[in-house]
């Protein structure tokens, strides 16, 4: 069984421009623990939110929430990593709502303008934890969505947020869920068409032309799997990372991260 690189390149372009977020860095951030803990017990709490945070990446997340319900656009560019700042000022360009050079707070709006903007989470769980990085999966009552953190001058601060999957019965299909739902029923030898016929299209795929291990890969956010073939197309290996899914995921996945 090789060894395979599971971490799916991630490229950021940083662009000339100032981002909301980016303060002076003075508070006393470093000088606290990172709280690097998982939960997936909600509780319940007299703030706007459903749930309780049980660390600092999930008390940031509730605060950048809090503060697009509040609508109040200081506090939510106060989460923002430059990245996501920069980011949304590009959406906001292109729907003529901003210019190059805009502070943040005068396009934050189109987060809470979203018709699709869920605000009170019933469950959270910290699937990923590292001094640098957190990724923060969130359950809601019309869906769910998982937020990267990147810790940031000194606190924890929003990079980026992406639907998922509501893995509950009754809930829409999409392609993460598919992927932890068929992953285990494929098999050593089959096919590349049985392959791609049960786990759909790959996100991307290695050939000999392209100078790499033949391969197909299917990913996005914390989901990687990855399928090794031979010279005919054939699968030789099966690897997965389960390191950063959540709890309701990894119950599905009864079957090796090595295959």
């Amino acid at each position: 069984m090789r060894a395979a690189n599971l971490a799916v390149p991630l490229v950021v372009v940083v662009l000339a421009a100032g981002a909301c977020g980016d303060g002076d860095g003075d508070g006393d951030g470093d000088e606290q623990p990172r709280g690097l803990v998982s939960s997936t017990s909600p509780t319940t709490t007299s703030s706007e939110a459903a749930v309780e945070a049980t660390d600092e990446p999930q008390a940031a997340y509730l605060a950048w929430l809090d503060a697009l319900e509040a609508q109040d656009a200081e506090a939510a560019c106060e989460q923002h990593a430059p990245e996501l700042t920069i980011e949304l000022r590009y959406e906001a360009i292109l729907l003529d709502r901003a210019e190059l050079g805009d502070p943040c707070t005068g396009f934050v709006a189109l987060l809470w303008e979203d018709p699709l903007r869920e605000l009170d989470p019933v469950e959270l769980e910290t699937t990923r934890a590292t001094e640098e990085k957190a990724t923060v999966a969130a359950r809601f009552d019309g869906g769910s969505e998982t937020a990267q953190l990147v810790y940031h001058r000194a606190q924890w601060r929003l990079l980026s947020t992406a639907n998922r999957t509501d893995p509950r019965p009754g809930a829409t299909d999409g392609a993460p869920q598919r992927w932890v739902r068929e992953w285990c029923d494929l098999e050593v030898g089959a096919e590349r068409g049985d392959v791609v016929a049960r786990m759909g299209e790959p996100s991307g795929e290695y050939t000999l032309d392209n100078g790499g291990e033949p391969q197909l890969w299917w990913a996005q956010d914390q989901y990687d799997f990855r399928a090794y073939l031979d010279a005919r197309g054939r699968v030789l290996d099966l690897v997965g990372d389960y390191d950063a899914l959540g709890a309701a995921d990894r119950d599905q996945l009864d079957c090796p991260e090595l295959r």
